[in-house]
């Protein structure tokens, strides 16, 4: 193949901005990675080139593909297994239900990837991939390889990247469940609300997926608002072959809208009760959305600039946080001083040279400026290691921890749970039993 053709194929991502690869490297071990650490200065590790806000865009760096990091190694005696940075969600779920097991993190992308954004599963009820997982395996900026264990896995998990290339970890997983799915359609979004509210108690509910009615139309469904239930059993309406089909055709939403003009959207991320208010204020600008009621995340699709700007603005103005994109180039103005601090301090222990994805999460100027008056302080205390700086510097803030309420404790309302789970009316299925 042509070099630089093959180059090419790695100046951006799926953010649509474009850069620069300097070099791209194909390593199947840690000493290569060790190697390339030591022999680079700029350093974009990569999975599988998903990411939608420029988080592995390079700009004259050297690439690491990590598609080559593929080891899977099953510990069924302790519900784990072990798993190369390079493999994919997809193929790590081919190979765990040949033994009747899953990764309950359903989504796209490979597994360093994924622990590197922190990503949600499409299943909502599974959180995100930081809960699952034991321990992280990578290669901080000196070179040296580190497990980073549960207490530790906010140094390096959701943090894109930028302190270290992850080079495998070590996964819980659960047995394969079958699973089944009802759709609840109506018309009036209050009636939507409603039901979800009470479908988010429900512990056998995995996932809600809401449509408003134009995507539920792009979909194939009625235009109306749809939310599909997905249950952790067998007892819903739409199971076996019919479920598999529906689960890819959700799965792969955004394949459908992208083809259909929608090719931005934003997810910003909400206390349940807010959910509300933002919906009312995208349909009165008329842009269509999806939504996971679980996780309490709201994707609005855009064809259109001035509509995207209004909505940024109202997420910014609501206290939305970003949901599962990340941060990446685009959306640096969403951290707040707070964060930057400690992430500031993160990257400088674990990236002393900054070598790592440049300019992504943090302006790389802004760490340049930090670094400098870390090593004024050592010149002023020259027995001090620079890690012990950042140490007291760390203690003096705490780590935000997250706000967001999975399930509210409220009352079922029976007649709405046994009409989404049974796809019936209630007068049905009291028929039913007295038959």
């Amino acid at each position: 193949m042509d070099k630089n053709y093959e180059l090419i194929c790695y100046n951006g991502d799926c953010s649509k901005i474009k850069g620069e690869a300097s070099n791209v490297f194909f390593p199947e071990t840690v000493a290569e990675i060790k190697k390339l650490v030591l022999d680079f200065k700029d350093i974009v590790p990569r999975g599988m080139g998903s990411n939608v806000v420029g988080g592995c865009v390079p700009y004259n760096s050297v690439v690491i593909d990590m598609k080559k990091m593929n080891r899977i190694d099953f510990d069924i005696k302790s519900k784990s297994v072990y798993v190369g940075a390079g493999v994919s969600i997809k193929e790590l779920n081919e190979k765990l239900k040949s033994i009747d097991y899953e990764f309950p993190i359903f989504g796209e992308g490979s597994i360093g990837g994924m622990i590197a954004m922190n990503v949600c599963s499409l299943m909502g009820v599974y959180g995100n991939i930081k809960d699952w997982i034991s321990e992280i395996e990578f290669v901080n900026g000196n070179a040296e390889f580190i497990k980073s264990i549960k207490s530790d896995l906010n140094e390096i998990c959701g943090l894109e990247g930028i302190t270290g290339i992850i080079v495998g970890a070590k996964l819980k997983i659960i047995p394969y469940i079958k699973r089944s799915a009802s759709i609840f359609q109506s018309s009036s979004l209050e009636e939507i609300f409603l039901t979800a509210k009470k479908l988010r108690v429900i512990n056998s509910v995995a996932m809600l997926r809401f449509y408003s009615p134009y995507l539920s139309k792009l979909l194939g469904f009625p235009e109306k608002y749809h939310i599909i239930v997905v249950f952790n059993h067998d007892k819903g309406k739409i199971k076996g072959e019919e479920y598999k089909k529906l689960f890819e055709r959700i799965r792969k939403d955004y394949y459908i809208f992208y083809k259909n003009g929608y090719r931005e959207s934003e997810d910003p991320k909400f206390l349940f009760e807010k959910i509300r208010e933002f919906v009312f204020f995208l349909n009165r600008l008329n842009i269509h959305y999806t939504g996971d009621f679980i996780q309490g995340i709201i994707y609005p699709y855009f064809d259109d600039d001035l509509k995207k700007f209004e909505v940024i603005k109202m997420i910014k103005r609501m206290n939305g946080v970003p949901g599962k994109y990340g941060i990446g180039i685009k959306r640096k103005d969403r951290i707040d001083d707070l964060q930057k601090k400690i992430v500031k301090r993160i990257k400088l222990r674990y990236d002393p040279f900054l070598k790592f994805n440049k300019d992504k999460y943090i302006d790389y100027y802004e760490m340049e400026i930090y670094k400098e008056s870390i090593e004024r302080k050592r010149e002023e205390n020259p027995d001090k290691m620079m890690d012990e700086f950042i140490e007291e510097m760390e203690k003096e803030e705490v780590l935000k921890m997250d706000k967001f309420d999975s399930r509210e404790n409220i009352e079922l309302d029976k007649e709405i749970i046994d009409k989404i789970l049974f796809n019936k009316d209630p007068k049905e299925i009291k028929e039913d039993k007295d038959g």
